[in-house]
């Protein structure tokens, strides 16, 4: 349920709504049913375009602590949780123990994606070739009732938080330092990705995705081990950079395709009238990436505030957010406290996606062009 949603985000950026409408309609009038339009036009074109994001919910699935630790089983735990707890040892044969595990989460990791792969071409092979052959339309798809379902059951919780939550208790430090957090760290990543879409190496880009098809133990203590080598552990900056590692993937997942798609035609007119490059990418390009970018930055933002280990690691627990409040409410306490915090750490991401959400909607009726 967590995720069923950054996956309609992902498309609603990865879509064409417009050339997605107008092979719709083709298919209907042809006569296909909505599982037709579903099984030989929806999926695969979007199938290819969803595989990192997938496997980016992969690898973010195996790894999650915090989340593992409210709502998972205590015995036995999770295998990301037994690796988190080992590593978290000072004892130099549990951290052994902890790598290890951490290196068996990657190998459960690539066994995902080779069935995977193995499972996508077998289905390729059963879309049968459009041979013309009418049927009456279906009017429901079969997972139109989950679908409606799954919303529903978003509201519940956040109806039930509000119930239970005590707002009275709310840690105004956590707040603020998740707010500020992730303001500044999606800001930053993406400024980042902007100027590395426009001038940066194009073809070295698989260092970008490794953050997040990775899991995230190793990546973590590697931040953890460098940040003391450079002393910046304990420090503000560490936790903004090692928030920005699992940011910024996420944000390009939905800005690198966007700007591929930008028509180079219009470039090609831009530069024979004279236009700079810098010139382009401010008049041409970036009013074209405004609703990506808007997206992408509600996006970045919610990571960023989902983020446990990285805040724990890098702050020294020095600045409490409210994930690392959550996550330690959750082992005792009241309930009123752990509900205010989950419910202002569920409200923040939902005042950030509302907002671009409106203003991408108000770009799409002013400048219909680039809708």
């Amino acid at each position: 349920m967590k995720e069923s949603a950054f996956l309609l985000w992902i498309l609603a950026a990865v879509l064409s709504e417009k050339r997605l409408l107008q092979q719709v309609i083709v298919l209907d009038s042809l006569g296909y049913s909505r599982w037709q339009c579903l099984n030989w036009l929806l999926l695969p074109s979007v199938a290819p375009s969803l595989a990192m994001a997938m496997l980016a919910i992969v690898a973010w699935s195996l790894s999650v602590v915090d989340v593992a630790i409210i709502l998972g089983p205590g015995n036995p735990p999770t295998l990301a949780v037994i690796s988190w707890q080992w590593l978290t040892q000072g004892d130099a044969d549990q951290q052994t123990k902890g790598a290890l595990a951490s290196l068996l989460l990657m190998l459960l990791l690539a066994a995902y994606v080779l069935l995977s792969y193995l499972l996508w071409r077998s289905w390729r092979r059963t879309i049968p070739r459009v041979d013309g052959i009418r049927k009456p339309a279906t009017p429901l798809l079969p997972g139109t009732t989950l679908a409606s379902f799954l919303p529903l059951t978003g509201v519940l919780c956040v109806v039930l938080l509000a119930i239970l939550a005590d707002q009275s208790t709310i840690n105004s430090e956590a707040l603020i330092n998740s707010l500020t957090m992730g303001l500044v760290a999606t800001f930053i990543a993406l400024l980042l990705l902007l100027l590395w879409l426009e001038w940066g190496a194009q073809r070295r880009q698989l260092w970008l995705w490794l953050p997040i098809l990775l899991p995230a133990l190793p990546l973590v203590a590697g931040q953890y081990t460098l940040a003391l080598w450079l002393n910046l552990d304990g420090s503000w900056t560490a936790v903004v950079w090692g928030h920005l590692l699992w940011v910024m993937p996420w944000m390009l997942f939905i800005l690198q395709p966007a700007w591929q798609r930008i028509d180079s035609r219009l470039i090609l007119i831009a530069q024979t009238l004279g236009w700079s490059r810098a010139k382009i990418f401010f008049y041409v390009k970036c009013p074209l990436m405004l609703r990506p970018v808007l997206i992408a930055f509600a996006v970045g933002f919610s990571v960023s505030i989902a983020q446990y280990m990285p805040t724990l690691w890098l702050g020294a627990g020095r600045f409490p957010t409210l994930t690392t409040e959550a996550v330690a409410l959750s082992s005792g306490g009241s309930n009123g406290i752990l509900a205010a915090q989950a419910l202002w750490q569920l409200l923040l991401p939902l005042i950030i996606f509302a907002l671009t959400a409106l203003v991408a909607k108000w770009v799409g009726y002013v400048r219909q062009g680039i809708r």
